[in-house]
């Protein structure tokens, strides 16, 4: 995105506010480049810690099994589960297990990011205690740039006698080759994009988009969904063969990259929050979609969270990146500034339908092409004109009957113009969130889904004609129907 267009509803606090209450301290902690110099005792330290873990029973929390299985974890194993005989289908679920916001509620989608920082904080702590380092921070994998030596997987993590060697992963990232640079593009396009959402919540804010790409971007691609030509691998917590421990909610948290590509996230997050467009929900919109907030401590407690408890910690950690993206020179907790910062408020209430049409086509091998007609077209421009600072959001609506293995690049065309990249579909995590994945029924409407994207600085102010474009990558075969265009305005 090249500008923004600030939400009107949002509320300036300043940094004396009981909300941010501030801890003037430095961060105890560095999380750094898993790939630098730097990050080598820390890998080392991860490595000693994960020994220990594995070693463990499964049944003990700081296990490398109940770690795991904390993120989510199959619901039944196929055969005598030969990892953890405690184990075998969902109602032998341990506390906490299965406590990730993988799926497609709303309540999922507003923690997702406060959830899944807190999960790899605890982490962070069990390796501290269990390693020795007591400096010990959590490295992170600095994919998606351009100095080609970071979008290679960090060789502690490609060690096939180390605690961190994961099998079942793409077989290029194991053998220390960098991404793709086909994938490095579509990374960088992603995080560049969420430079400049203008929300934290709602289906086209930057918690929803951060989770669709890069993040479920990074899961199918280290899992192997992409991988050209196709690999299956044996997936040892699922125990039959299939697609890596990645590429499937149930499986992630038990592969080691798991943490650094988390902590990468939470890096994107951080360098957001801290950026001129980062935005905090509140309080108050939090407990209005709460969430089980319960961890283990390297003591073995097991610890629970209320909503308030939670929102206190997550802007108050102990830590900061060694660097940060999109310009920051302050690589430190935004709560750890004395600056001010801005809530927005989630609940947009004023939602004006532009304009929708039927589609009801599957998306093509190569490019598909849907011609926003001169009446939308002219629509669109005098919505766009008309309240220059509300919310322009491109809605498309899709139908799958299984997990599709490619992923859809999306952009707007107009007469002239180069392509503009407006965001990606990507879909990890719908056969778990939907159930397409262990034998459940599919409803002849299939499995419904819905991306949405800010569009206000894609649009130009012009009458013309224009296209939306859609652009598969992938070699899968899974159809991905487009059933409905619509773009909306938020006020």
């Amino acid at each position: 995105m090249k500008k923004i267009f600030l939400f009107c509803a949002s509320i300036l606090i300043a940094s004396t506010s009981t909300s941010f209450a501030q801890d003037k301290t430095f961060a105890k902690y560095v999380r750094r480049n898993a790939n630098s110099p730097e990050a080598k005792a820390d890998l080392d330290a991860m490595n000693v810690a994960f020994k220990k873990m594995r070693d463990m029973g499964c049944d003990k929390g700081l296990a490398w099994y109940y770690q795991g299985a904390i993120h989510n974890i199959p619901g039944v194993i196929n055969g005598q589960n030969k990892l953890c005989s405690q184990y075998q289908t969902s109602k032998d679920k341990l506390w906490a297990w299965g406590d990730c916001t993988h799926n497609s509620s709303q309540n999922a989608s507003m923690n997702f990011l406060f959830w899944h920082r807190m999960y790899i904080w605890y982490l962070e702590k069990i390796v501290r205690d269990l390693s020795g380092k007591q400096d010990f921070a959590l490295p992170y994998w600095n994919y998606g740039s351009k100095d080609v030596n970071n979008n290679i997987m960090a060789e502690a993590i490609r060690l096939k006698d180390g605690s961190l060697f994961e099998q079942a992963r793409w077989s290029i990232l194991n053998a220390g080759q960098p991404i793709p640079s086909e994938q490095v593009d579509q990374i960088q396009l992603a995080i560049e994009e969420l430079k400049t959402n203008p929300s934290f919540a709602g289906k086209a804010g930057f918690s929803k988009s951060l989770e669709i790409a890069p993040h479920g971007f990074m899961h199918d691609l280290i899992g192997g969904e992409y991988a050209e030509p196709a690999e299956t691998y044996y997936n040892s917590i699922y125990q039959t063969y299939m697609s890596g421990l990645m590429a499937n909610v149930p499986s992630a948290g038990f592969d080691p990259v798991f943490w650094l590509h988390h902590s990468m996230i939470d890096r994107i997050w951080e360098s957001w929050d801290l950026s001129t467009y980062g935005q905090r929900p509140s309080l108050d919109d939090l407990k209005a979609n709460p969430w089980p907030y319960e961890f283990i401590a390297p003591n073995g407690d097991k610890i629970t969270y209320t909503m308030e408890e939670m929102y206190n910690i997550v802007f108050n950690l102990d830590y900061k990146y060694d660097t940060l993206l999109y310009g920051s020179d302050t690589p430190v907790l935004a709560s750890n500034e004395n600056k001010e910062k801005s809530i927005s408020i989630s609940q947009e209430k004023k939602e004006k339908v532009i304009w929708e049409q039927k589609v009801g086509k599957v998306i093509g091998e190569d490019s598909f092409v849907h011609k926003v007609t001169k009446k939308l077209a002219v629509n669109t421009n005098k919505s766009l004109k008309s309240q220059p600072n509300a919310k322009m959001i491109l809605n498309l609506e899709v139908a799958v009957y299984k997990e599709p293995k490619d992923y859809y690049t999306v952009y707007l065309r107009y007469p002239g113009q180069n392509d503009q990249y407006v965001g990606i579909m990507t879909f990890f995590g719908v056969a778990h969130d939907h159930g397409t994945g262990e034998n459940h029924e599919i409803g002849e409407s299939g499995v419904q889904l819905k991306y949405s994207y800010y569009i206000s600085d894609d649009l130009i102010n012009t009458d013309s004609n224009f296209e939306i474009i859609l652009k598969k990558k992938g070699i899968g075969d899974t159809k991905v129907t487009l059933e409905k265009i619509s773009v909306i305005q938020l006020n």
